[in-house]
């Protein structure tokens, strides 16, 4: 743990870029592109945090719609259950501003899998993927299905909480924040998720948790998204990537995201 720490985001990159040569010839592979795209996804995140905290934001916004095009293609094609537990994952492609990605990806949905249900009938039963499907929702502006998890969430879901997910009642009173405009409300809880013992249980990660705090950049995002213009004074939420800029072209750097 100790080495760790002393690493830095650059050093990872730079770990990172050594060997993309060789992933680039793995991922191309179809028994390893699952696999590898993951390694893509990765690189990509730490060089748009990176590119956040040197202030080039087209360049991050960049990098994390690449994140969000690996997602989709990892659903996709390989069936991923991200939803289950990548609710800071499904922040990242809200920073983009690819408004045709955006879009896609509130539509995204893994299928049945042996004994394991699709997860449109996980998210009924109040289980794991409700939360970043409620997040879907928002996307698409779809505020039936935004109510409709609401009351999932209050009746099944956080009863059920662990003592580990109790956290996640703050976002459960962010989404109903959100959807009534309550601005001053939807302002008071992202402070309380990068309050710095919130902040450090949400982000575990020693080195990218310097730098940003999900979800609650991603729900600052989400509330711009709905035209509510918050306001949080702290570099972990930086304020030059809340503004929408839809931008639909982007260049794809990768065959195998081109090949999707």
């Amino acid at each position: 743990m100790g080495t760790i720490s002393m690493l830095t985001l650059q050093d990872l990159l730079d770990s990172d870029i050594s060997r993309k040569d060789k992933w680039l010839i793995k991922v191309g592979q179809l028994e390893n592109k699952n696999k590898f795209s993951d390694n893509f996804r990765n690189l990509h995140l730490r060089q748009g945090i990176l590119a956040t905290s040197l202030g080039d934001y087209f360049q991050a916004k960049f990098d994390f719609a690449i994140c969000g095009l690996i997602d989709e293609l990892r659903i996709s094609q390989f069936n991923s259950r991200l939803f289950d537990y990548g609710l800071p994952q499904v922040c990242y492609v809200l920073l983009s501003d690819y408004e045709g990605l955006i879009h896609r990806y509130a539509k995204l949905r893994y299928k049945a899998h042996g004994q394991i249900p699709d997860m449109d009938t996980r998210v009924l039963k109040g289980e794991s993927p409700i939360w970043c499907n409620t997040i879907q929702f928002f996307m698409e502006d779809n505020v039936e299905g935004v109510k409709r998890n609401l009351d999932i969430l209050e009746a099944i879901t956080l009863k059920r909480l662990s003592k580990k997910e109790e956290l996640l009642r703050i976002d459960y009173a962010y989404y109903q924040a959100l959807l009534e405009k309550d601005r001053a409300k939807c302002e008071e809880l992202l402070a309380e998720l990068i309050s710095p013992t919130i902040h450090k249980k949400r982000n575990d990660n020693p080195i990218l948790n310097q730098y940003i705090s999900q979800p609650a950049l991603g729900y600052a995002k989400l509330a711009w998204r709905q035209g509510i213009k918050v306001d949080i004074d702290s570099p972990l939420v930086p304020k030059e990537l809340l503004p929408i800029k839809a931008n639909d072209d982007y260049p794809i750097p990768y065959d195998f995201l081109k090949e999707s």
